[in-house]
């Protein structure tokens, strides 16, 4: 029978360990709600959805790394409660769960508020838009029961009354018993000289040889028969009174459930609307917490098909390599990382196929579910564990991962490989992501790899963005022929015989069996033999496959030697950039000091002229109008050096909020005010409005060593 498309994604799901993935994720919700909630998520198939949630936990992200929290811990399944079968529709809640209630009326209350104040943050204020009050249910629950479920006296003055005369009269009885039981007379009657209660009435318990020593009600006896429980005669009246005030504290309480729930029925909707965003922010703050955990990036959503992966980790890896040995001790992030060989992988170009060949066990299944259970992570919301990513948004994602045997249908693994991959036929298309692990295995491995290559080249015609991995020939050299298909290979370190799980694109993996057989003793003349007779089989030349090995060896060397000049050319470009900077602080200094000499010379020599002018008084008679123009003179000459000139020009140029340095206040400070008229600026000096001269300021920054109040500010 023809299996549904949603099941090939599904059953996609199981072998990318998907619901693992969602387990960790549920580990770091704070609520019980927002842990079922992450298991229940399901991958997002539109753009704007996934961009979406990809915003949003950046955005609770960066809130709670501020120090934030939800604190929804207390938050209970509504959800169940208000939502019941409909033959317990009608069901008076119990006070607990009406606590349950106000606790998201209260604390919804509260977050809304918080949440709607983060401009910067639209995704989280949208949340915060969606918490809207209901003023008159929250303060009755609030005022009718406390977070433990306990109803409060002020739920009804008739409560309050009926509880404070039963603890009247409680405290009555109590008293009255203690001090009977001291009666010399009543002691030797009592079993023990506890006091005790039966069926909610206060009894002593008596030997029964001594029943009538204590007159009253037997309200119960021990097991043995040897003692039982009486109350007094003299209680009996006020245990009644005690009792009809219990009763009517109970109905009391009926009438109040009844009254509350009523009002709950009422606004069902509204409540488990807000409760449902509490429920998504639990789920958000999940993903972000966990992103947190594992050293994930927000992965950037690709506008076409490039698919970029770089130092990306398998998370359940991650999560088994870092458990920590002690329980209840923190996730071991740098063990965990430290054990993972990291993935580096770019598809893009063009390129839409990679064909993965390597050793057993060398870590291609791996690369396949890495690939694919990050794509789910990233159209889920959660943060991938790599250095950066970035993802295409692809329609489906389908695996066929894994040695399967179907006993229902009694398929074996080749039928069973075949009949997954037949549905992955009928249902992808160009904006698919394929994963196949050993394609056209499980059988005859002629017809394997021409059945292989008809598949590979099914999915190449509609373009769908396929990665596989095989052993055979016939597809490394599919690859070869077809622009838009890639090899890969996984390493292999012929001096340990062990792979190294990293993933070199670009190269087809050479057969490492031969060497493995030779250095573990097989005698060389039949290895040579197994190379020959191999030379025959494949159709790619072992010589063409190391040579290009080796360039591509030699490539990478250069690369990397390329890049060390490079990012060295830029420590040399920062360092000249940086001495650059010195020295031209350093002329301005020496530019600064040479016309401060000049000012202070030019201002000492006008100083002794004005003060012999002094001495003489009063100017000859008709000398006025000569004296008068040496005075404008001297003035002129003041104001006439270069450093004057200077100030003038840049007191001019000035805007308020300009920075300005000021010599004789020692600081760069903000201008506040300006009045060009009278040549007179007011500065900010460290948050004191001060006035200054033109002729106070300067015309450049301070040189170094000045403190800098403007940028201290």
């Amino acid at each position: 029978m023809q299996r549904r498309h949603t099941d090939v994604e599904r059953e996609a799901r199981g072998r990318l360990e998907f619901p693992g993935l969602l387990d960790l994720v549920a580990a770091h919700a704070t609520s019980r709600p927002g842990s079922s909630a992450v298991r229940a998520l399901e991958p997002a198939r539109e753009r704007e959805q996934i961009a979406a949630l990809l915003e949003e936990t950046a955005e609770i992200a960066a809130w709670i790394g501020e120090g934030n929290s939800l604190r929804i811990q207390d938050l209970a399944d509504l959800q169940a409660l208000l939502d019941p079968p409909e033959d317990r529709a009608d069901r008076v809640l119990e006070s607990g769960e009406l606590a349950s209630v106000g606790f998201v009326l209260a604390r919804g209350d509260a977050l809304g508020q918080l949440l709607r104040t983060l401009e910067e943050s639209p995704r989280l204020a949208s949340r915060g838009a969606a918490l809207v009050d209901l003023p008159g249910l929250r303060t009755r629950l609030a005022a009718s029961i406390d977070r433990h479920g306990s109803i409060l006296d002020q739920a009804s003055p008739v409560l309050a009354r009926a509880r404070r005369e039963a603890v009247r009269l409680e405290e009555h009885l109590r008293r009255w018993m203690e001090k009977r039981r001291d009666d010399r007379e009543v002691r030797k009657a009592l079993q023990d000289s506890m006091v005790t209660m039966r069926n909610g009435r206060w009894v002593f318990a008596v030997k029964i040889e001594y029943r009538r020593s204590v007159p009253g009600v037997v309200h119960d006896r021990s097991s043995s028969g040897a003692t039982l429980f009486v109350e007094p005669q003299e209680l009996v009246m006020p245990g009644n009174e005690l009792s009809d005030r219990r009763a009517e504290v109970r109905r009391e309480i009926s009438r109040i459930l009844v009254e509350l729930t009523r009002e709950v029925r009422r606004l069902i909707p509204q409540i488990l609307e807000r409760y449902e965003v509490l429920v998504a922010l639990d789920v958000a703050g999940a993903r972000a917490s966990f992103g947190a955990a594992y050293g994930g990036v927000v992965p950037v959503l690709s506008e076409g098909r490039d698919l970029s992966l770089r130092g990306a980790r398998h998370p359940l890896l991650l999560a088994r390599e870092g458990e920590p040995e002690l329980a209840g001790a923190p996730f071991d992030r740098v063990r965990a990382e430290g054990a993972v060989v990291p993935l580096d992988l770019d598809l893009s170009g063009g390129c839409f196929q990679l064909v993965v060949t390597g050793p057993n066990t060398g870590g291609k299944t791996v690369v396949l579910k890495t690939v694919g259970l990050l794509a789910l992570m990233a159209y889920t919301g959660i943060p991938i564990p790599a250095e950066s990513a970035v993802i295409p948004v692809f329609d489906a994602v389908f695996a066929d991962i894994g040695d399967e045997q179907s006993i229902e249908q009694n398929l074996s693994t080749f039928s069973s490989h075949i009949t997954v991959i037949s549905g992955v036929l009928a249902r992808v298309s160009s904006r698919s992501l394929v994963l196949i692990d050993e394609l056209g295995a499980g059988t005859d491995p002629l017809e394997g790899a021409a059945l292989g290559e008809a598949i590979l080249e099914q999915f190449y015609q509609r373009g769908a963005f396929t990665v596989v991995t095989t052993h055979l020939g016939r597809l490394k050299e599919f690859a070869f022929t077809h622009r838009k298909c890639e090899n890969a290979s996984m390493e292999f370190d012929p001096q340990r015989l062990a792979p190294t799980y990293r993933l070199r694109t670009g190269l087809a993996g050479r057969s490492n069996a031969l060497i493995i057989a030779e250095r573990l003793g097989i005698p060389t003349p039949i290895v040579e033999r197994a190379r020959e007779l191999q030379s025959g089989e494949e159709r790619i030349a072992p010589e063409l496959l190391e040579g290009i090995e080796r360039t591509r060896t030699d490539l990478e060397r250069r690369t990397r030697e390329a890049e060390r000049l490079k990012l060295s050319a830029r420590d040399h470009e920062k360092t000249a950039a940086k001495e650059r900077q010195q020295a031209e602080h350093l002329g301005r200094a020496i530019e600064h000091e040479a016309e401060r000499a000049e000012e202070v010379r030019v201002s000492a020599a006008i100083e002794a002229v004005e003060a012999a002018l002094r001495e003489f008084g009063e100017p000859p008679r008709g000398r006025r109008e000569a004296w008068d123009r040496l005075l404008e003179a001297l003035r002129s000459a003041r104001s006439g050096t270069v450093l004057a000139e200077r100030r003038q020009e840049t007191a001019r140029l000035l805007k308020k909020g300009d920075p300005v340095f000021v010599p004789r206040l020692m600081g760069v400070f903000e201008v506040r005010k300006i009045n060009k008229s009278k040549e007179l600026l007011v500065v900010d000096a460290r948050g004191v409005p001060t006035e200054v001269t033109f002729a106070d300021i300067s015309w450049i920054l301070p040189p170094p060593g000045f403190e800098k109040a403007w940028y201290e500010a």
